[in-house]
């Protein structure tokens, strides 16, 4: 049954750390809430498709092409702001990225919901290292990219798997705790025990609350 919002100009937010399922429980939301009009825009699906487009010749132009990425994300999550959409990004957004989602939040008079997905670090990593790489588009593998001369085997050949010290340095300084609008943490230790009625439940009460003006 199709779940309804009070107000629906919301951003609902999904957010957390490499391993904490975000894709995944982003397909499990949208599925319960059951409602054909939420838009779920995917700041990868974007940068995949530009890795296609335009492809990369080492880090630096990957970095290029990542920035390129993230202006078009934030254009298509302007246009359905623009539309009045109930939307749904997912990404490891971490406090780099929130000034820029807040300025858009404000200026088009959105709501928000932060879904921080969190577990422990040692369950993180490894889920991490044992995850499907071979699902994932090799553009956020590789190091050199084009998809008219890409190779397969280059995945098995360069990839390179961190031990669990340089993989807690890597994100260690990201804070994906942004925090907009109402903040509902999700323990992901066991994906079996999340409510998706609770993370609705926080969320409608939140704007009821709004509406009040409590």
């Amino acid at each position: 049954m199709k779940k309804q919002f009070p107000e629906k100009r919301l951003l609902i937010i999904i957010t957390g750390g490499p391993g904490t399922g975000k894709s995944g429980i982003a397909d499990r939301l949208l599925d319960f809430l059951d409602d054909p009009d939420i838009e779920r825009i995917s700041y990868d699906e974007v940068k995949e498709k530009e890795f296609d487009r335009f492809g990369f010749d080492d880090e630096a132009d990957k970095d290029r092409l990542n920035s390129f990425s993230l202006e078009e994300f934030y254009l298509i999550l302007k246009k359905a702001m623009w539309e009045d959409k109930t939307i749904l990004i997912e990404y490891p957004f971490y406090q780099r990225h929130r000034p820029k989602l807040l300025e858009l939040i404000e200026k088009y008079s959105y709501d928000a919901a932060t879904v921080l997905l969190y577990t422990d670090m040692k369950t993180v990593y490894e889920r991490f290292i044992t995850r499907n790489d071979g699902k994932r588009h090799p553009g956020h593998l590789l190091s050199r990219y084009h998809i008219e001369d890409y190779d397969p085997s280059l995945l098995s050949r360069e990839k390179k798997v961190p031990d669990f010290e340089e993989f807690t340095s890597g994100i260690a300084h990201k804070d994906y705790d942004i925090a907009l609008g109402v903040r509902i943490p999700v323990d992901v230790s066991d994906f079996s025990d999340i409510s998706f009625e609770d993370i609705y439940e926080k969320i409608v009460e939140h704007q009821r609350s709004k509406e009040n003006g409590m």
